[in-house]
């Protein structure tokens, strides 16, 4: 087997793992159902992944790699230039809008939820906070070098953002009637532009921009010329419901809202992570 066919191979086994750790939950897989996803046999994913742990923090970090793929792909196709775009293109990030979010937000919740018992997960756990982190600092410290952030320390706003937008995504999971996905962006901008001195509004696009075309299976929007910014975007997005079992979840969505947060410090509490796991799995209201 060349190198490229092994790459493909291990490419194959990640995002079958993806899907299956996504849908049914880790304790619901097994190596033998990666393999079959794949189409490869169980002993090449034994050969590339020594353990199930190992096969879970990949799966998250490839998923992760595509996510920033999208979001620089998609920067770089409007030429959001700019420390004040890139903050705001940030909270799009951190926020459900497809169903590449909804998966790798259940590969969080998974890893999360089993970080608290292992020092091993904790701090694959850690690296991947800080690796989404990281995105936020670097735009913050751009912005204070361009005169348009003010008296904040980069860092700091990082962590800070990151705290804000998983707890949002938390309500937004459980379904909070006083939130929604077009609100929750307007109030995380609102307050980041606050923690960075910010005078203004962040510049987001059009929600309808953002969101994946109708018919995509995740969400829908009204046209660009009825939504121009994230003050006349809708009150609500829609949402299809999940299924969750109890030791071995079934739970599927193609929800953009029915997702867990991306991750907040490897130092929370597990009472705090069971919250989490929870929200991730609960079935949206009215479905």
């Amino acid at each position: 087997m060349d190198q490229h066919e092994q790459v493909d191979r291990r490419g194959r086994v990640l995002d079958a793992a993806v899907e299956l750790i996504a849908r049914d939950g880790f304790d619901g897989v097994r190596i033998a159902d990666v393999a079959r996803q794949a189409g490869v046999s169980t002993a090449l994913v034994h050969y590339h992944f020594a353990n199930r742990a190992q096969l879970l923090t990949e799966a998250l970090t490839h998923s992760l790699s595509r996510a920033e793929q999208r979001l620089a792909r998609s920067a770089g196709e409007v030429g959001r230039a700019g420390a004040d775009r890139r903050l705001a293109d940030l909270i799009d990030f951190a926020l459900p809008f497809t169903d590449d979010d909804v998966r790798e937000a259940r590969l969080w919740a998974e890893l999360e939820s089993r970080a608290a018992g292992s020092p091993e997960l904790a701090e694959a756990l850690a690296r991947l906070n800080r690796r989404t982190e990281q995105p936020v600092a670097d735009a913050v410290a751009a912005g204070l070098a361009d005169g348009i952030f003010h008296d904040c320390v980069p860092a700091e706003v990082a962590t800070a953002a990151q705290a804000l937008l998983a707890g949002l995504s938390v309500r937004l999971t459980a379904h909070d009637p006083g939130l929604d996905l077009a609100g929750v962006r307007e109030l995380a901008g609102r307050q980041l532009s606050r923690l960075v001195g910010y005078a203004g509004v962040l510049p987001f696009r059009p929600l309808s921009a953002v969101l994946p075309e109708s018919g995509s299976g995740t969400a829908t929007a009204p046209d660009a010329d009825t939504a121009p910014d994230a003050d006349t975007a809708p009150d609500a997005v829609t949402a299809t419901g999940t299924a969750a079992g109890t030791s071995t979840s079934t739970s599927t969505s193609t929800s953009t809202d029915s997702v867990a947060e991306r991750g907040e410090s490897a130092g929370a509490g597990r009472a705090a992570v069971g919250r989490r796991r929870r929200a991730a799995r609960r079935p949206a209201a009215g479905h």
